[in-house]
């Protein structure tokens, strides 16, 4: 019994030990499938030869167009003020001599015709004992005396012959009526105020009809065609800059462009901007240009001898770049010469090193890279062109 049922329990398990290994066999058949390597990631970077060379440099900087002359009509006299041969109002152009207004002057006027007579008696009442006494100069006194005219200014005294003769004069008051006239005279000319130049009205303080006094701002006139351009340059980079040297200045708005030259760098940094004020003179030519302007300027400065031009995103901790040795990068130091808006002069890398144009992220020292494969685009374009 005992047997049989030892059988009956070993029969399935040596069927299930043959499977198993039967399974084996077949299993041992079939190929190993092949294992796929992951991917080997390359980092390309775009380099370029280190080569020196002489570097013209440029200080970019933006300002405010300024009239190069500003003027304030003040009157020296006192009376009731009207326009001149043009309106007195802002905006309105005028010409170099153009009377831009006046102040009353019929009373002046009146006070200096009364003086010049009073002198034209005088200097009758003196002729008879200038033709006795001094007789060698009397001629010169009669003519001087048909001279006058009391619509016009006084003629200059004649030229004395001796001390005798200027004594006489002055005992009859002949010189202090005569510059007393001289000044009337000058007081009356400032009753009319001519244009000292073309230009045009920026401010009006005063209406045509108004009562003045000395010292009354009547407004402000600025001179046409020659401007100035404000700029702020900051302190590290005056050096560079020379009173003399020509800019280019122009308009990113309206595209326009003008030449310049610098004209004056203040002693001083301003307090608003922390730099220092530069101001350079602007040839408007054939281009109109307004006071008030933004304009971009483009100052040249000295040139840096033996240095390269650099993006100035690929320098890194002020004075670090990546150059690629045999597939690896490597950070190396350099002297920086000059720094502008968009790029930095360099030196002191070895000529023909491949330095790395591109910003890199996550980059570090020994990373290995290869360098990038630069394509002449015109001649992609050429070729797309001849199979088109």
């Amino acid at each position: 019994m005992k047997k049989r049922q030892w059988i009956i329990l070993s029969v399935p398990a040596g069927i299930l030990v043959f499977a198993f290994v039967l399974s084996q066999f077949f299993a041992s058949l079939k190929e190993a499938p092949e294992v796929k390597k992951a991917p080997v990631s390359k980092k390309y970077v775009e380099t370029k030869a280190v080569a020196y060379n002489d570097i013209k440099t440029y200080i970019s900087a933006f300002g405010r167009v300024e009239t190069a002359q500003s003027l304030d009509l003040l009157s020296e006299v006192s009376g009731r003020m009207f326009q001149g041969n043009i309106r007195l109002k802002e905006g309105q152009n005028f010409k170099k001599g153009t009377l831009l207004f006046y102040v009353d002057d019929t009373e002046a006027s009146l006070t200096l015709k009364s003086q010049k007579s009073n002198f034209l008696r005088d200097i009758a009442a003196i002729l008879p004992d200038l033709k006795i006494d001094y007789n060698d100069n009397f001629s010169n006194w009669e003519t001087y005396f048909s001279s006058i005219d009391i619509e016009k200014n006084l003629p200059e005294l004649p030229e004395l012959k001796s001390d005798k003769e200027k004594t006489f004069l002055a005992t009859k008051g002949i010189y202090s009526t005569y510059y007393t006239i001289k000044s009337a005279e000058e007081r009356l000319r400032k009753h009319r105020y001519y244009a000292p130049f073309d230009g045009s009205i920026s401010e009006v303080n005063m209406e045509s009809g108004a009562f003045i006094n000395p010292g009354t701002k009547i407004g402000t006139i600025i001179r046409t065609g020659l401007h100035e351009l404000k700029v702020a340059v900051e302190t590290r980079d005056i050096p560079w800059v020379q009173v003399g040297a020509p800019a280019e200045i122009y308009s990113s708005e309206t595209q326009q462009k003008w030449t310049g030259e610098v004209a004056r760098i203040s002693d001083f940094v301003n307090q608003n901007t922390q730099s220092v004020d530069v101001y350079l003179t602007i040839d408007p030519g054939k281009q109109k240009i307004y006071d008030g302007q933004f304009l971009q300027s483009a100052i040249p400065a000295s040139t840096v001898t033996d240095g390269m031009l650099i993006p100035r995103n690929v320098l890194y901790n002020t004075n670090e770049v990546y150059v690629v040795e045999d597939t690896l990068l490597k950070v190396k130091q350099v002297f920086v010469h000059r720094t502008m808006e968009e790029n930095v002069v360099i030196s002191g890398l070895n000529e023909g090193e491949d330095l790395v144009v591109e910003p890199l992220v996550n980059a570090h020292n020994n990373m290995v890279v290869f360098k990038s494969e630069k394509k002449d685009i015109n001649m992609e374009l050429s070729s797309s062109a001849g199979s088109n």
